[in-house]
């Protein structure tokens, strides 16, 4: 997390992020920055750290997290999650979720026409609702195929960030905090 918190200042990918000790997010800058633009979610494991991760169902490894080791320590494993923006993910939620909600509700409307004995027109909403969903789910998908170069761009970043904390590791092996050696 130091390296990438160091090398922000001057990256030729003009990407930004925030972290904390464990956990980071990367995003391309601001002034690069687009509705679809996706954020990079990261959280370092340590060796130790790992048996609760990195394991499937089955007690198999899982091949996801990328591998960082140092000469003498143990390895680190960083996972990454791309995903939308948290306000573009919300509206996207929000959106499914008021679709579904209406497609319910005048479901039950329908309802109440078919016992009346009238005609059940109400029936048509859930039909717009579900087009509307599928509207939502395809601007996604379409999100998603726009913001590969920028994914690529973020994913340089930290792989060039993982080389580097890589040869830091090799030259000066940390120091675990917990060491017996310390008093």
């Amino acid at each position: 997390m130091t390296i990438l918190r160091e090398r922000l200042d001057d990256n030729p990918q003009k990407v930004e992020g925030s972290f904390s000790r464990k956990h980071g997010t990367l995003r391309v800058s601001g002034d690069k920055m687009h509705f679809w633009s996706p954020c990079l979610d990261l959280t370092i494991i340590e060796a130790d750290d790992s048996s609760t991760h990195g394991t499937d169902t089955r007690g198999e490894s899982d091949p996801r997290p990328v591998d960082v080791k140092s000469a003498a320590g143990p390895a680190t494993k960083v996972w990454g999650t791309f995903s939308p923006r948290p306000e573009i993910w919300v509206g996207f939620v929000f959106a499914i979720g008021v679709c579904a909600v209406i497609a319910f509700i005048s479901l039950l409307f329908a309802i109440a026409q078919l016992m009346l004995g009238h005609t059940p027109w109400a029936l048509l909403v859930p039909i717009g609702a579900i087009l509307v969903g599928v509207g939502v789910y395809t601007s996604a998908i379409v999100g998603q195929g726009l913001s590969i170069g920028e994914m690529y761009r973020i994913r340089s970043y930290l792989d060039e960030c993982l080389k580097e904390a890589e040869s830091r590791a090799q030259l000066h092996p940390p120091t675990r905090t917990d060491s017996s050696s310390q008093l």
